[in-house]
């Protein structure tokens, strides 16, 4: 399963979870505010992804018209960004013992 899947599967289970619905329901195409998703949704899902995935998304994210497969693609780049900071700070700096 590659990334983008799994974070999209991850998403889709999270958000249906909030708003009560079965998976199967969850066109991940379908616009998030279309299925009421709420600033207090929103909060509860930032929080989760981040305590979960140890991304933070900004709450906004999740008001703009947006998808779940538009935010599996965000939560892909991010995730692809945070591993990238993590390798640079393992660089030694000259003259830090």
């Amino acid at each position: 399963m590659s990334k983008i899947a799994f974070f999209t599967t991850y998403i889709q289970d999270e958000i249906s979870k909030v708003i009560g619905i079965d998976t199967s329901e969850l066109d991940v195409e379908m616009s998030l505010n279309y299925l009421g998703l709420d600033s207090l949704i929103a909060v509860k899902l930032r929080n989760k992804f981040r305590k979960d995935l140890e991304i933070d998304i900004p709450a906004v994210k999740f008001m703009e018209d947006t998808n779940v497969a538009s935010l599996a693609n965000l939560v892909y780049e991010l995730s692809q960004n945070a591993e990238s900071k993590i390798e640079n700070d393992d660089e030694w700096l000259e003259g830090e013992l």
